[in-house]
């Protein structure tokens, strides 16, 4: 019996994302469009339809639009969009029906956004520290001072200033 070949997916995120199905079927699985009539008929190149029947194709994104998707997907996640939000979003955005694209879509932005936290660490904290610092200033105008109070501790804990608890331990009876 001669075994079949299976195709590698691709190593590129970007590729593979650029080759997903962007449509399903009724019970979720991905519709994948004719790729090779030369080809035999198998997963990746399933029958072709009949002439009568209209078929809405989607064009195959660049890698630019696929790095465009990934900055917005980035957006969203970073907004705290719920999915179902999300999804309609890609629906009516980029024309994709398929719900298993759209989350290789959204985990490629979370494992991105992970990395550029890892590797720009210095410039988030600096990021976040001015932020709270706009906080802890704003908080003091309106006389919230346990709130301005509270941002200025976090701002010690980021810049590592403040390693003890602030409260001092219970004493044992």
């Amino acid at each position: 019996m001669p075994q079949r070949a299976h195709a590698l997916p691709p190593a590129d995120p970007v590729e593979e994302l650029r080759a997903a199905a962007s449509a399903e079927d009724d019970n979720g699985q991905p519709l994948y469009q004719p790729t090779d009539p030369a080809r035999p008929i198998g997963h990746a190149n399933p029958p072709r339809r009949p002439k009568g029947v209209a078929v809405q194709l989607t064009p195959r994104p660049s890698r630019l639009e696929v790095e465009r998707r990934i900055a917005q997907a980035q957006l969203w996640v970073a907004q705290r969009l719920p999915l179902v939000q999300i999804i309609e979003n890609a629906r009516e955005n980029w024309g994709i029906h398929n719900t298993q694209t759209v989350n290789r879509y959204l985990n490629l932005a979370r494992e991105r956004m992970v990395e550029e936290l890892i590797t720009d660490r210095r410039r988030h904290q600096a990021e976040q520290i001015f932020a709270l610092n706009d906080c802890a200033r704003r908080a003091m105008d309106a006389g919230q001072f346990n709130a301005a109070v509270g941002a200025f501790r976090v701002i010690a804990e980021i810049g590592g200033l403040l390693r003890a608890p602030i409260k001092p331990p219970e004493p044992r009876a």
